[in-house]
């Protein structure tokens, strides 16, 4: 309910009447209850609250205006948000100048960029920013907690738009967290029994970013672009869970855009890369136990450093939890060879078997990846190991019969390799700009089309890479909180003097183009 005063943001829980009262004008949060609703307020459906954030024109309110509903998890109502709006606490621009509205007018559309990239997910009744071994684990106090001071940080994408929120335990209830990734899920039957498979791709909002602009760890040991994926299976009641992560190179190095096709990696000189590298997998350990990295670089050419540092840092690190293996993607499967991914499955079977899975009365571990570009060879390295993982919990819950494959269950497989390609795509656009290569190797056999769709979406990367990453990078920043907009900074970052050699490289382009076309038009 929108008044010129506040906004009230009502309950609709079957017998709540809690009102939550926000001030347009002291940005302060109270809560109150329906009587004292304004019967002269603008009404309108909203499905949560994303937060709160300072722009140049003073704070606003993000809600989530529209959901789809992905399923349910255990009977939890899973939904996607679809649509969100963004409302300025102030009532008009009047005290602005007109640098200060073309400012704010970018940092909105910032904001607008971030939302519109597909994968924000939330749940009003289940804490989707877990794994079920780490719910499973957890104590009373932490089952009396609200979703938002009980969710995993790394993956609650509005936690920095709910930070004062989250200073009132009182209205924790009107906030929820939101996770940013990809959620899938499955009704299926094999032999005629019925159970439900889901896949959970959960981003991480430390050091988030876009394909070149973050690359490596900080110095908290937060590696670029950390996805958690968990593949669970729920039949009679019994649950299992197979969880893989994937990151950047836990180093520092980079890989800044300079109109090449590929920029060349460069490991950072002046640091001690072992503080970090060790902060990185002391923290994976806590979280997941026992490691098996998979490293999937080139082993030549301008990657070839970066696997070689790798597997020196693993060694010099001596340590018994995580183990390290290099397979070089591109070299062993280069002609289509997909075959020969086998020679990867059969190094890693020992020690798959041994970290097991999570069943939801027995105990397992779990496997953890690494890969450069923690996308298109890692998803596909990821569905054969899920499906690896997969044959074993389906034979342990009865599903399977002894001998049989998943392979050879036709309907099954289809749904398998969509969802895993689907997956891809996500983690792509959110972080490539496009969809996932290879996704035809996921989804089946890599094709001829397949090839064609991988070039343009090369082309695709290739020119968002070098020209409009900038702008999504800085959009994601704004949003995670990573920059904060200061009302009273006088020289705003936006306004950057461009030197005249910017401008007579499209100036000479332009001319050359131009004649180009004339003589073309006028050959005689």
């Amino acid at each position: 309910h929108i008044t010129p005063e506040k906004f009230y943001v009502e309950a609709c829980d079957d017998g709540a009447d809690d009102v939550l009262a926000i001030d347009r004008v002291s940005t302060e949060v109270t809560l109150t209850v329906k009587k004292d609703v304004p019967p002269s307020a603008v009404t309108r459906p909203i499905y949560g609250i994303l937060g709160t954030i300072r722009l140049v024109a003073g704070t606003y309110l993000i809600v989530i205006t529209k959901k789809k509903k992905v399923g349910e998890i255990f009977s939890h109502a899973i939904w996607k948000a679809t649509d969100f709006d963004i409302l300025s606490y102030k009532k008009t621009m009047l005290h602005l100048t007109d640098i200060q509205l073309q400012d704010n007018k970018v940092f909105l559309s910032m904001l607008n960029h971030v939302l519109s990239v597909d994968g924000f997910y939330f749940s009003t009744t289940y804490d989707l920013t877990h794994t079920l071994q780490r719910l499973a684990n957890t104590s009373p106090e932490f089952q009396e907690m609200s979703l938002l001071e009980r969710a995993d940080p790394r993956f609650v994408w509005n936690g920095h738009l709910l930070r004062e929120f989250a200073a009132q335990p009182e209205i924790h209830r009107f906030a929820m967290p939101v996770m940013h990734g990809f959620i899938t899920m499955h009704s299926c039957s094999i032999n005629g029994k019925c159970f439900d498979w889901l896949l959970i791709s959960r981003r991480s909002c430390f050091r988030a970013g876009v394909r070149y602009y973050v690359r490596g760890i900080d110095s908290e040991g937060h590696a670029a672009n950390f996805v958690e994926t968990e593949q669970i299976v729920h039949y009679r009641g019994s649950k299992a869970s197979f969880v893989q992560t994937r990151g950047s190179i836990p180093f520092f190095w980079s890989q800044r855009p300079n109109l090449k096709y590929k920029p060349k990696p460069q490991i950072s000189k002046s640091v001690n890369h072992m503080d970090g590298f060790q902060r990185h997998f002391d923290s994976q350990i806590i979280s997941y136990g026992k490691q098996m990295i998979v490293n999937l670089v080139n082993q030549k050419g301008s990657e070839k450093p970066l696997e070689q540092t790798f597997a020196k840092m693993v060694n010099s690190m001596a340590n018994g939890m995580v183990r390290y293996i290099a397979f070089d993607f591109h070299k062993e499967c280069s002609r289509m060879r997909w075959d020969r991914l086998q020679i990867l499955m059969d190094q890693l079977t020992e020690q798959q078997d041994e970290f097991s899975y999570f069943l939801v009365d027995s105990d397992g571990k779990i496997v953890t990846h690494n890969c450069m570009d923690c996308l298109d060879r890692t998803n596909v390295i990821q569905s054969l190991l899920a499906r690896r993982s997969l044959q074993a919990q389906l034979q342990r819950l009865g599903v399977l019969h002894v001998g049989q494959r998943i392979e050879e269950q036709a309907d099954f497989e289809k749904i398998y390799k969509n969802a895993w390609a689907d997956n891809a795509n996500a983690c792509a656009k959110q972080y490539a700009g496009t969809g996932a290569l290879k996704t035809d190797y996921t989804t089946g056999k890599r094709t001829q089309w397949g090839l064609i769709m991988d070039g343009w979406n090369s082309l695709i990367r290739y020119y968002k890479n070098n020209f409009s990453d900038g702008f999504r990078q800085d959009a994601i920043d704004l949003f995670l909180g990573n920059y904060s907009v200061d009302e009273v900074e006088p020289a705003s970052p936006l306004h950057d003097k461009k030197d005249w050699k910017f401008l007579a490289l499209p100036i000479i382009m332009v001319v050359a183009f131009s004649m180009c076309i004339i003589c073309l038009l006028m050959a005689g």
